[in-house]
């Protein structure tokens, strides 16, 4: 019985025990913990050290909230001296008793019912009113309620708006203190309340009403006259009475757009690039050089014109290129006439230096004075009185008598006494227009194409062999004719493809006893490749068999 009774009062002890805690923070009680009863609360702004303060009034709430602008981790003066809590951050702002410091003032010409946002919450337009166009407010942190409040009375500074040469987002000294507006860029402009700087300056050589233009608009600078210029830039005028500088035209060699040197520092007319040319006050270089043998009153032409040199008479040329002349008298060199085996458009060697005349290409031939190349030497094998011919090489060309050939390609000559080198048949599978190898050197006769063969002194290659188990009396066939090749009897063949022979004493006979010896062979072969390959197989399923054992081993 007693022992029963212990065991309930122990059981009664323990759970007692168990659902017993510290007080939590801002709270007290007599022993810290709240098994006599609710711990009590602090009053608003104090709070506790730590849990389980052990009080009996209200002097154990001996620490204060943070103050606003500053932050703990609990909102309250940890220490209870001022060290526990952190200043904010500039820029940045809380309430008492703040954890963080998550809000923003609103700004110049903005407020609302605090003077800041939640930067955690949104943007500074999602909570902050803005001011009436042309006001502000004094602070940063204006506090004003949109609804309950008069406009005028939270945004009570009337703000100035940016003067001339500066912008702001509203147009207007945002600040009032004159720092709101930011000055444009070099070679920008605004007039006074902008909000961009879309004015630009006009350059020298232009104006405008008020020497700017307008990007943002279809306001442009006005150019002063071809020949005329401004003095400056950002020049005021309604008309070009304001171009009252005289520009001077670019020299002779020189260019530009307007054909004037502009009123800038640097000069606006460029040179002309090498081979080129321009008069005084161009405005491109369109002029080019006469060639020797050419002239001009200016000694150039101009290359989107007619051809505007003159050509120097026949035999006669200038000294050099753009020669300056109103007439032949300038043409003063006696030109001599291109030698054998050259030419030029003339017939003359122009440059009268010996390079105005142009080599033949191999193979063609010029008399004196030619103009073309339009000689051909006669070849190896024919010969005439010059060596060569113009139109047709069978009319003016004799051909030497099978057999011979000539020594040279520009052989000259009457009769065939010329046709002095020996020349012989072509070999087997090559071929010449005589069956000769016309030029004795080996270089008269040609190959063969693959497929087709010829005899020895062919002058086509219409032969083709027989081919396996076929002969004929040269191993061969004529495409164009009806020699044909003879079949080999049965069970008979060749060795080749090409068979000379008169009669089938080349074909051999199959021998049977091979033909067995060769079966029973491949039989054999086949037989132990069968019985390889079912080794094979009976070695992989017992590999793949052992392997499954040890997997299921090692499952168990």
């Amino acid at each position: 019985m007693y022992s029963k009774v212990f065991c309930l009062i122990l059981a009664f002890a323990l759970l007692q025990i168990a659902y017993t805690a510290d007080c939590e923070r801002c709270t007290f009680s007599a022993d810290g913990k709240d098994d006599k009863g609710l711990c009590t609360q602090c009053e608003e702004g104090t709070c506790t050290p730590e849990k389980g303060t052990i009080g009996t009034s209200q002097l154990a709430c001996s620490i204060k909230k943070c103050q606003a602008g500053q932050f703990s981790e609990t909102g309250y003066d940890s220490d209870g001296k001022g060290k526990g809590c952190t200043n904010c951050n500039p820029g940045t702002y809380s309430l008492e008793g703040s954890t963080e410091c998550n809000l923003i003032p609103c700004g110049y010409g903005y407020y609302s019912e605090t003077g800041y946002y939640d930067k955690k919450e949104g943007n500074r337009d999602d909570y902050c009113d803005e001011c009436s166009q042309g006001r502000s407010t004094t602070k940063e942190n204006t506090i004003g309620d949109y609804y309950d409040d008069d406009d005028d009375i939270i945004c009570d500074l009337q703000l100035e708006e940016c003067p001339e040469g500066t912008y702001s987002d509203t147009g207007y000294d945002s600040d009032g203190k004159g720092s709101g507006c930011q000055t444009c860029e070099p070679g920008t402009h605004s007039r006074q309340g902008s909000k961009w700087c879309s004015l630009k300056v006009c350059g020298v050589g232009t104006y405008s009403y008020n020497g700017y233009y307008n990007t943002r608009a279809n306001e442009k600078c006005r150019v002063c006259p071809i020949g005329k210029s401004t003095d400056k830039e950002m020049t005021i005028g309604d008309n070009d009475k304001v171009c009252t500088l005289q520009l001077k035209q670019c020299p002779e060699g020189t260019f530009s757009t307007s054909g004037y040197d502009g009123n800038t520092k640097e000069s606006q007319c460029k040179t002309c690039k090498s081979g080129t040319h321009s008069l005084q006050g161009s405005k491109s270089c369109q002029l080019r050089p006469c060639d020797q043998g050419y002239y001009s009153s200016t000694g150039y032409f101009n290359i989107n014109k007619e051809l505007n040199c003159t050509e120097c008479p026949p035999g006669k040329s200038t000294k050099e290129q753009q020669t300056i002349g109103i007439d032949e008298k300038v043409c003063d060199v006696q030109l001599q006439f291109c030698p054998q085996g050259k030419f030029s458009k003339s017939g003359y060697d122009f440059d009268g230096k010996g390079k105005g005349c142009s080599d033949c290409q191999p193979g063609t031939y010029s008399l004196v004075g030619s103009k073309t190349c339009d000689l051909t030497y006669c070849g190896y094998g024919y010969y005439n009185i010059n060596g060569y011919y113009k139109h047709s090489k069978e009319a003016e060309c004799q051909q030497c008598p099978i057999g011979k050939s000539t020594p040279l390609e520009n052989t000259q000559g009457t009769d065939d006494k010329v046709c002095s080198v020996p020349s012989n048949k072509c070999p087997e599978n090559k071929w010449s227009n005589s069956g000769y190898d016309y030029d004795g050197k080996g270089k008269g006769c040609k190959y063969c194409e693959s497929g087709t063969f010829s005899i020895e002194g062919s002058t086509t290659c219409d032969l083709k062999p027989c081919g396996y188990n076929s002969y004929s009396q040269t191993g061969f066939y004529i495409t164009n004719q009806n020699e044909e090749c003879k079949a080999c009897p049965e069970n008979t063949y060749t060795n080749g493809y090409i068979n000379k022979s008169l009669d089938d004493s080349i074909c051999l006979s199959y021998n049977s006893s091979d033909c067995d010896e060769s079966e029973s062979e491949s039989e054999s072969e086949s037989e132990s490749e069968r019985y390889d390959d079912i080794e094979t197989t009976s070695n992989s399923i017992i590999i793949k068999t052992t392997l499954s054992l040890i997997l299921l081993v090692a499952l168990f």
